[in-house]
This record gives structure tokens, C-alpha cells and sequence, in this order.
């Protein structure tokens, strides 16, 4: 056989062609099955089958493409077409322009993606993700809020403890309560695969509680039961469903799973509904609601002084006050530890009070190494804690661990996008690498969620002033005054923004009505002020007392870019060295 003629005869038959055509088409067809059939839910055997059928087709496509010619009568033998008739030149033209036409189809969709990436997206390792709307409180007198908000947190809890579920974190799926949106938006809004609803009636000793699972992508309902149940028998209630909402997604509960979801926390519903309303108090987290929250936490331990989550409660209280300033941060610590090391006695698998641990240890006891073990056995218990994710993010970040600190963040906002606090503490961890800009645009973002929310003005307000944005900085100060109701620590953020600005005459007037008032104020913040005044030697006076007093916000000393003027100077790293574990 002459191979020169073989190959000519290749050619002139168009098989080159229809080859490559055919494995350009073959590419793209696989990209459309493998990025559209998961949306649909199709299963993986559907795209490996076309993978096959491509595979096995291409033989036969050149096999035809040998054999047969395309003429204007339609397809026939290649022998039987006379050489006047044949239009395998017009034919082949034909097919160079489907392959053009396909590659820059091909290349449109890889440039698209190469300017667009995908955002990291926790949910992809996930073969089931779900949204548990808050419960609607169907209670005759509609008084039970406190009740269908805290079964909801209930359920999450147990949900988020399942091994390949994404469960999206409470602060997001609060934020669509009492708002009438159709939940196929939701799930979009929120990439999940699934929701639950339900409602709770909630009278005398009698709960009714009705629950339904709804696929995103279809919109249909995968599940749904009602129960009528008594208080006592609550908690095997909020188990069960979360059982059958892992049955209907088809997930296989490990032996440690059903252990903890057959675990009861309290064998008394007395106790367990102090709980509830604790919870919901300490969520509208204003200093009032703490407290009368952690008056009903201890009112739960006093009715079961086992229930671990009762004593975790407390301890969450005292963080709260403490960070807050209510109470001294010497006081916060040695409350919260005595009530967190009860709650770890009871329960040591409780990842709750480990993050409460973990945040005693980095923000109050300066013991960041101990914290970190904490933190990352919370998350070994429940990697579906956002809350856990995010607090280690943040002590991270203290001590400087910046790229480790953006990933955790980053891990806490993929479990609760609508977080404005995490937001912030994204925000932080930005401007302590100096990304400014970046900081300024995720400050923005938390205040779109909550424009009441005082902490993202605060932070704004140093972004502003780090891109010499001055008279932004001192008006979103002054909002952040306004909105933490003109306290000595925010007015002393004024007095900053005032500094920076070159206004040192109104820097120096607050100043003085902070410190010779009643109220207590940072000397964290006076050294950040006497920084920007230039005076260094104010400045390190400040510091020690902020080391002597425990300062809450002394523990971002290391990182904080508005102690950079002296943090090359005699002396700082001395302070630093000061701030050793006190437990």
C-alpha cells in the first residue's frame, strides 16, 4: 500500500477533520454534562456514560467518515460517487468552519473562567447542603417566639453534626425570618440543596411541631411529618426529625452520630425551656438582654445542675459583658471559667464550650497555643461551627498568623454569609495586612446586612482613615459613637479618627471628657490616640496599663497598624513580651 496515497485519500475524504471535529464537539458536550447534570441532580453513572458513548462513537464516526460521502442526493458509498459529483471539498470547508466555530466557543468559555473564578465553595465537597428556616411561632397568642426560635437552633445544632451535610449557620438563616421569600430563591441565595421549614404550636404542657424538607432544585417536598409531643418529650422530637431529614437525603448516620443525636441534655423541661429563653435573650445581644439571659441560664442550672449547655450559657455571658465592657475583663474571665470548666466537667464532647474555651483562653488569658487546641477540637465535634471557625480566625489574626486567620474566616463565612460579625472580623484581619481597600469594601458588606451593626463602623472608620479618607473616617466614627450609645470606648475611636485627621484640639477635648468622666474607657485606645498625637512615651504608659488591666483589645497589639509609628521603637516588644498566659 502506498502510504502517501493512504493518507491523501485521508485527507480528501475529510476523516482529519471529522476526527478533530468530532473531539472538539466531544469536549464541550462533556463540560455541558459535567457542569449542568449536578444542578439537576442527575446522577454521576449519567455523565460517565457519556464520557463512554463519546469514547466508543469516535471509532465509528471516523469509520463513516471513510466509508461514506455527503452529496447533494445525501450520503452514499464513497466508491459509488463519480469524481464530478463529489463535494468533499465544499464538504470539508463545511466542517473547518464547525470547528472554528466550536473553538472559539471553547476558548470564549475558558478566557470567561479564567477572569471569573469560582469563589471557594465549602458546599462542593458536600454531597447534601441544607438551610433550616427559622420555626414559625403558630402559638394562639403568638408568644412563643422564644420557643420555635430555640427548636430551630436546636435542630440546626444536631443537623450540623452530621458527617458530608453543609448546614448553613444560624445567623444567615435567621436573617430571612418573617420575611414571605419562596424558598427555591432561598436555596439559591444561600447554594444549598435543600431546606427545611416548619412551624411550632406551643401551649400549656402540649407541642405541635410540623416540619417539611423541600429539594431546591425542584421544589418538591422530600419529607415532611407532623408531631404532637409534650414538652418532656421534646428533645426526642428535635432528634428524630433530624434523623429523618439525614434518611431522606440518603445519608448513612455514623454509630458517633446516632450517639449524639439519642443524647439528651436535660432530663427536664423546666430547665431545658430556661434554656430556650436564655438563648434568645443573649441573642439580641444588647448589655439588658445578656444579663437577664444569664439570669435565666443560672435559673437552668438550678433546675438540672448537669445540663452542660446551661452552664456554657453562663459563660457566654460573662465573655459577653466582658467584651462588651459591663464588667471588668479580671471579672468576665474568672466567672466564665469556673462556669465553661463545669460545662466541659459534664460534657467534654460539647463543642459549644470549647469554643467558649478557646475564646477565654486567646481574648481574656492570652494563652493563644491552648486556644487553638480548643478550637480545633470544636471543629473535630461539629465542622459545621461557624462560630468556631470564626474565633479561631480571629486569634489567628492576633498573634499574626494572617493567611491562616483569611482561611478560617473565610471557612465561617461560607457557613454564615449574612454574618455582619464575621464580616467585620474579615474586615479586621485585612486591615492588620494593610488591605485597606479590601477592608473598607467587606465593612460595607456587613453593613448592607445590618446597618445598625456598631462594630462595622468601627472598623470602617480606621479603613477610611488608613486610605487618608479623612472626613469619611471621622463621620463613620461619629456613626459608630451614635450607634454605641456615645460610651467612653467608642468616643475614644473619635478622638483617633480626630488625631489622624489633624484635628488634635477636638481629639484632646474628648479625650479629657472621657477620662476625668464616671464610665470606663480603653487605655488601649489612649495609646492608639498618643500615638497619632506623637507621643510616643503617652503612648507606651498607655500600653502598660492596658497590660495591667487585661485590656480586651490589647490582644490585637501585634498586628494593629495604628501602633506602627512606634512598633519599631525601644521598648514595644518588651509590652508584647508582657502579655503571657495567665492560665
Amino acid at each position: 500500500m502506498n502510504l502517501k496515497k493512504f493518507f491523501a485519500e485521508l485527507q480528501r475524504r475529510n476523516v482529519y477533520r471529522v476526527a478533530v471535529a468530532y473531539g472538539v464537539v466531544g469536549w464541550l458536550l462533556v463540560q455541558i454534562a459535567t457542569q449542568v447534570f449536578p444542578f439537576f441532580e442527575i446522577p454521576n453513572w449519567a455523565t460517565r456514560m457519556v464520557i463512554v458513548v463519546l469514547m466508543l462513537g469516535f471509532p465509528v464516526a471516523v469509520i463513516i467518515a471513510w466509508v461514506y460521502e455527503l452529496t447533494p442526493e445525501g450520503l452514499q458509498r464513497t466508491e459509488e460517487v463519480a469524481p464530478g459529483k463529489s463535494i468533499a471539498r465544499g464538504t470539508g470547508r463545511k466542517i473547518d468552519f464547525v470547528i472554528i466555530g466550536v473553538l472559539l466557543t471553547v476558548i470564549a468559555i475558558m478566557a470567561w473562567r479564567h477572569y471569573h473564578p469560582a469563589e471557594p465553595n465549602l458546599i462542593k465537597n458536600a454531597e447534601k447542603s441544607i438551610a433550616i428556616l427559622p420555626f414559625l411561632d403558630i402559638s394562639p397568642a403568638k408568644d412563643q417566639e422564644y420557643f420555635s426560635d430555640g427548636i430551630t437552633e436546636q435542630i440546626i445544632d444536631s443537623l450540623a453534626h452530621i458527617h458530608g451535610l453543609f448546614v448553613v449557620a444560624r445567623t444567615t438563616a435567621f436573617s430571612f425570618k418573617n420575611k414571605n421569600s419562596d424558598i427555591r430563591d432561598i436555596g439559591r441565595q444561600l447554594q444549598v440543596t435543600h431546606v427545611l421549614e416548619g412551624s411550632v404550636r406551643h401551649g400549656k404542657d402540649k407541642v405541635r411541631v410540623a416540619a417539611q424538607l423541600i429539594d431546591v432544585g425542584t421544589g418538591f417536598h422530600l419529607w415532611s411529618e407532623t408531631y404532637d409531643s409534650t414538652e418532656k418529650d421534646l428533645l426526642s422530637l428535635q432528634s428524630d426529625i433530624a434523623r429523618k431529614v439525614a434518611a431522606a437525603l440518603k445519608i448513612e448516620l455514623h454509630l458517633a452520630e446516632n450517639t449524639q443525636l439519642a443524647k439528651s441534655p436535660t432530663q427536664s423541661p423546666e430547665a431545658y425551656d430556661s434554656y430556650l429563653r436564655g438563648r434568645y435573650l443573649l441573642n439580641k445581644r444588647t448589655a439588658d438582654s445578656i444579663q437577664e439571659g444569664r439570669g435565666l441560664f443560672e435559673q437552668a442550672v438550678a433546675q438540672d445542675p448537669s445540663f452542660a449547655l446551661g452552664h456554657a450559657g453562663i459563660a457566654d455571658s460573662y465573655i459577653l459583658l466582658g467584651k462588651l465592657g459591663v464588667i471588668s475583663p479580671a471579672e468576665a474571665s474568672s466567672k466564665a471559667w469556673t462556669e465553661v470548666s463545669s460545662a466541659l466537667a459534664i460534657d467534654d464532647n460539647l463543642a459549644e464550650g470549647h469554643v467558649s474555651r478557646g475564646i477565654l483562653l486567646a481574648e481574656f488569658e492570652w494563652n493563644w497555643a491552648a486556644a487553638e487546641k480548643d478550637y480545633r477540637r470544636a471543629l473535630e465535634l461539629n465542622s459545621n461551627s461557624a462560630s468556631a471557625h470564626h474565633w479561631y480566625g480571629r486569634a489567628l489574626g492576633e498573634i499574626g498568623r494572617l493567611d491562616e486567620a483569611s482561611r478560617e474566616i473565610d471557612a465561617a463565612g461560607k457557613l454564615d454569609p449574612r454574618s455582619p460579625f464575621i464580616r467585620t472580623s474579615k474586615a479586621k484581619i485585612l486591615g492588620a495586612a494593610h488591605r485597606y481597600q479590601e477592608a473598607n469594601e467587606e465593612c460595607r458588606r456587613a453593613i448592607e446586612i445590618d446597618g445598625n451593626f456598631a462594630l462595622a463602623f468601627s472598623v470602617l472608620a480606621q479603613a477610611y482613615l488608613h486610605l487618608q479618607q479623612y472626613s469619611q473616617g471621622v463621620e463613620t466614627a461619629k456613626k459608630f459613637v451614635e450607634l454605641s450609645n456615645g460610651t467612653g470606648f467608642a468616643k475614644l475611636e473619635l478622638a483617633y479618627a480626630h488625631a489622624i485627621a489633624g484635628d488634635k484640639t477636638s481629639s484632646e477635648q474628648i479625650v479629657k471628657e472621657v477620662t476625668t468622666g464616671s464610665g470606663p474607657f480603653s487605655p488601649y485606645d489612649m495609646a492608639t490616640i498618643c500615638t497619632a498625637w506623637g507621643d510616643h512615651a503617652a503612648a507606651f504608659h498607655w500600653l502598660d496599663k492596658a497590660i495591667e488591666q487585661r485590656s480586651v483589645d490589647v490582644v490585637w497589639i501585634r498586628v494593629d497598624p495604628r501602633l506602627d509609628p512606634i512598633r519599631d521603637k525601644p521598648g514595644f516588644q518588651e509590652i508584647v513580651a508582657r502579655m503571657t498566659p495567665h492560665r
